[in-house]
């Protein structure tokens, strides 16, 4: 979603992206995309860091947490990442996910 900021709103995106928030962290609070917060901060001057990438390690450790019974949002949120991207990550490292939690609970249902 494209929203259009006020001064202040881009002086606090500016701001927080500076002191070590990230993209997508200030995408979630802005309501924006994490590409839109993107854009603003090169508009703005402020040259944007890397993407956090799924090394092995972090792979390893998002196995882990699944594997543990956390969902795919936590762990996205606990290795700064979407959701997506742990999915993407551990169905190339041969990992089945388990059915949405909305799906599990009405297979239970019906049995």
């Amino acid at each position: 979603m494209n929203r259009k900021l006020s001064p202040t709103e881009r002086a606090q995106l500016t701001e927080q992206y500076r002191i070590g928030k990230s993209a997508l962290e200030l995408a979630r609070q802005f309501k924006m995309h994490r590409h839109t917060v993107a854009a603003h901060l090169e508009r703005g001057g402020v040259a944007v860091r890397p993407q956090l990438k799924m090394t092995p390690r972090l792979i390893e450790r998002a196995k882990q947490l699944y594997a543990d019974g956390q969902s795919l949002a936590v762990i996205a949120k606990q290795l700064g990442v979407e959701a997506s991207t742990i999915g993407k990550a551990l169905k190339r490292n041969s990992i089945k996910l388990r059915p949405p939690v909305a799906d599990r609970w009405h297979q239970s249902r019906d049995d």
